[in-house]
């Protein structure tokens, strides 16, 4: 009966030694602090807002260049009698405003000459045909022999012809430069 009797009892006698262990940690451990817990709740605080002026200041190191670059040149050569104030490094002109007026005497004086070598040139060109007419009546005497353009003239009147028509091109462009306006002479294109 004994053996049957510790069958029953050692389980329980296990479990309150198990319990009393229990116990005995329990008490002999260390506190655990317990943590606080935090309020999370976002905080909202409102104003009301106005418009005011601010002004931003910013330093910066560079090179300031140009959008546009424009190459500018003449269609006449002179001197320059006056400057547009803004025509300077950085300025800036509006479209049709005259940037410099250049002296007219210097033009005026080669178109002049330019007139003069046309004439000059008419003038050797009359005197070539005179002398191709009178070498082609001198041909017509020579009998039996062949003769050739050189001998009649034919390249002097046509080299004469020649600078006649460059005279006459010089004159046209000189005289055509001349009648520009002042505004559309010196202008930025």
């Amino acid at each position: 009966m004994f053996k049957r009797s510790i069958k029953w009892i050692l389980p329980f006698a296990i479990l309150g030694v198990a319990g009393g262990g229990y116990f005995l940690v329990q008490k002999t451990a260390p506190e655990v602090e317990t943590e606080k817990t935090l309020d999370t709740t976002p905080r909202v605080k409102t104003q009301i807002l106005q418009a005011q002026t601010h002004q931003v200041q910013i330093s910066s190191f560079g090179e300031v260049v140009p959008l546009e670059r424009t190459a500018l040149s003449t269609q006449v050569s002179g001197e320059v009698t006056s400057w547009h104030p803004n025509f300077v490094s950085g300025g800036v002109v509006k479209r049709g405003e005259v940037l410099f007026t250049i002296e007219k005497d210097d033009y005026q004086a080669a178109v002049l000459q330019a007139q003069a070598e046309l004439a000059q040139a008419q003038a050797t060109l009359i005197e070539e045909r005179a002398k191709a007419k009178v070498a082609e009546r001198q041909a017509k005497k020579i009998k039996d022999t062949q003769v050739s353009d050189l001998y009649l003239r034919i390249p002097q009147v046509l080299s004469a012809e020649a600078r006649v028509k460059s005279a006459q091109a010089g004159c046209a462009v000189l005289i055509v430069t001349l009648k520009i306006p002042k505004w559309k002479r010196h202008t930025m294109r």
